[in-house]
């Protein structure tokens, strides 16, 4: 089956429509629903927003969660209506998620909680060719802070596979090898996606005021051997 690129779990739901199978896929931010018989088929394409990851049923079947790992957050999806009807905040990265029925027999469920405080303070980016829309971006970035440094994460699609590229800081977009930075070195799998990790203060030259004077953008050029290679993916915002 081909799910696509980035896909990360499946879990399964029996409700009153059936049995059907859950596939997070990272690399088109979206939950894909099949059906599970001899010959699976797409019945649902969910979008979830940013890198779904860890995916588990409610113990009654009615609902699934997705935590979201460049989206500090967790969707609940409606499994009758293949909806997300609801958004719960979360904390950095989240690649698994397990639901237990009835972990809190009394109460209101909050004993033991914590707010997010730092851990929520992230900022998101999106990252395509030269030209494409924020809304046609085929890659997502999210700097997480860490106290001194930020994580970078970028779910990374779109490109050849099997091709090595570089991510880089630029303080141009129109001129990319001007004061060029390079972060780190990433192959493509054969889907030509990639999860793309780095550390550094990033956060604030990457996604401050558009005038400040340490800002620099995100960009991804091909390691091929060649001088200055044309950028293939450049921040969008």
């Amino acid at each position: 089956m081909e799910t696509g690129p980035i896909t990360n779990h499946v879990n399964f739901v029996r409700n009153k429509n059936g049995q059907f199978a859950y596939i997070s896929v990272g690399g088109e931010n979206v939950v894909k629903v099949y059906t599970t018989g001899e010959n699976p088929k797409l019945v649902a394409t969910i979008p979830t927003g940013e890198l779904p990851h860890g995916i588990w049923p409610s113990g009654d079947g009615t609902h699934i969660y997705v935590a979201l790992e460049n989206g500090t957050g967790i969707n609940v999806i409606d499994t009758l209506t293949n909806k997300v009807e609801a958004r719960i905040s979360g904390g950095q990265s989240s690649q698994a998620l397990v639901y237990v029925p009835n972990a809190g027999p009394s109460g209101d469920g909050l004993a033991h909680l914590e707010p997010l405080a730092d851990s929520g303070m992230s900022a998101h980016l999106v990252m395509g060719s030269p030209g494409t829309s924020s809304q046609e971006a085929p890659t997502t970035v999210t700097l997480n802070n860490q106290g001194l440094i930020d994580l970078l994460q970028a779910a990374v699609t779109g490109l050849k596979p099997k091709v090595t590229y570089q991510l880089a800081l630029t303080r141009e977009r129109e001129d990319p090898y001007r004061d060029f930075q390079p972060l780190t070195t990433f192959k493509t799998n054969p889907a030509g996606a990639a999860i793309v990790n780095t550390f550094g203060p990033l956060r604030h030259v990457v996604a401050g005021p558009p005038g400040q004077s340490e800002r620099r953008y995100l960009v991804i050029v091909p390691v091929d051997g060649s001088n200055q290679p044309k950028p293939v993916q450049i921040q969008l915002e």
